[in-house]
C-alpha cells in the first residue's frame, strides 16, 4: 500500500503516518512550500508597483519629479516627490511661520518604469498642455530635474503620456488619501469632445 494512501488513524499514531512517507514524499512538500513562498513573494511586490526581478538588471539615472497640488483658497500645497531612489509627500504650509511636513515616505527599488521616467526627453515636453473647453479641474503642475537641467510643466485638463506614467506610479505606491487625480480616459474623452471627436 502506497503510504501516502495510507489513513492516519489505520495507524496506531500521527508518528507512524509520518514514519511511513517516503523521502521523495518529503521532498515534494518541502518543495511545494517553497514554491508557494517564492509565487506569495512576487505577487506581493508586483503589487505594489516595484519589480522585484528588475532590481539589478536596471541602471536609473537620477531625476527627480515634482508635482504640486495647491489649493490656494486654504494656503497650503501638497507635494509629491518623485526620485530614482525614494517616493515622498510633503504637506507644505504656506502661511507665515507655518511648518512643512512629511505624509508619506517610502524607498524605491530600480524598476523599468522608474527607467523610463529617467529617460523622458525633456526638450520634448511643451510648458503647457490645456483643454481650453474646461476651465477649472484638472490642474496639475509637474517640474523635472536631470543632468543639471530641469522644465515645469502645466497640464489643465490635458492627459500628457510621460505625466500619466509617472502619476500612474506614484499611485500604486501611495495610500488612496495621497493619490493624484488623473484619469486617462476622462481627461481624452473630455478633449475628443471639446475638438469636436
Amino acid at each position: 500500500m502506497n503510504p501516502l494512501l495510507k489513513s492516519p488513524r489505520a495507524s496506531n499514531s500521527h508518528s507512524n503516518y509520518l514514519v511511513n512517507l517516503l523521502p521523495s514524499d518529503m521532498k515534494r512538500i518541502n518543495l511545494s512550500r517553497i514554491i508557494m513562498f517564492v509565487l506569495l513573494s512576487c505577487i506581493g511586490n508586483k503589487a505594489s508597483g516595484q519589480d522585484v526581478n528588475k532590481t539589478e538588471s536596471v541602471t536609473i539615472k537620477p531625476f527627480e519629479v515634482t508635482i504640486l497640488d495647491s489649493d490656494y483658497s486654504r494656503a497650503y500645497s501638497v507635494l509629491t516627490i518623485l526620485t530614482n531612489k525614494e517616493l515622498k509627500i510633503v504637506f507644505k504650509s504656506d502661511l507665515v511661520g507655518g511648518k512643512d511636513s512629511v505624509l508619506f515616505s517610502r524607498p524605491l527599488q530600480p524598476s523599468d518604469i522608474l527607467q523610463q521616467i529617467s529617460i523622458i526627453n525633456l526638450d520634448s515636453l511643451k510648458e503647457y498642455y490645456s483643454n481650453d473647453c474646461i476651465a477649472d479641474g484638472s490642474q496639475v503642475t509637474v517640474t523635472f530635474k536631470k543632468n543639471g537641467t530641469g522644465k515645469t510643466v502645466h497640464l489643465s485638463n490635458f492627459y500628457q503620456e510621460d505625466v500619466g506614467k509617472i502619476i500612474g506610479l506614484i499611485n500604486s505606491l501611495v495610500p488612496d488619501k495621497y493619490k493624484v487625480w488623473y484619469d486617462k480616459k476622462e481627461l481624452i474623452t473630455d478633449y475628443k469632445r471639446c475638438k469636436g471627436n
